[in-house]
């Protein structure tokens, strides 16, 4: 039984980090796209979105995977060698709102500009992101943690 556990939890382990390489790779793109010289927040949380909202191909999903169990094989032998991401600063306007004795600064993420088809898609999972309901306990996983990570910084989709 316990080795059942153990299996199930490292495939949602494995599926998770095959899922946020994924969001990785694509935050990169839209990083580019923008003509950032750094990986912004913003580039960040939007990969996040559309990596949860749009299906990944099979050639992308075998190449997540196959990372992931390198990244998870790594861990276990603690031989991990992680790539670093920097994020830019300062490439956002901050909004704050003044509560008496606390100012709370949010924000809106900010989208890119560039009109070819893998960044209009990019604004149109932004757009829908409020309303967008997962088919499985996984994608919810995902989502909560991109929910999470927008309400601890005070951003908005």
């Amino acid at each position: 039984m316990e080795d059942k556990q153990d299996k199930l939890l490292n495939s949602i382990m494995v599926s998770f980090v095959a899922q946020m390489d994924a969001a990785m790779e694509t935050s990169k793109k839209i990083s580019e796209h923008s003509k950032e010289e750094e990986l912004s927040p913003d580039s960040f949380l939007s990969g996040l979105v559309y990596r949860l909202m749009t299906p990944m191909t099979d050639d992308e999903l075998k190449t997540s995977m196959d990372k992931a169990n390198e990244i998870i094989s790594a861990e276990d032998s603690e031989e991990t060698d992680e790539e670093e991401y920097e994020f830019g600063k300062g490439l956002y306007s901050p909004i704050s709102q003044d509560y008496g004795d606390q100012v709370i600064v949010s924000r809106v993420v900010k989208r890119n500009d560039c009109n070819c088809s893998f960044c209009i898609r990019v604004r149109k999972c932004l757009d829908d992101y409020k309303s967008h309901e997962t088919d499985d306990q996984l994608a919810q996983m995902f989502k909560d943690a991109i929910d999470n990570t927008c309400d601890i910084h005070n951003i908005s989709i």
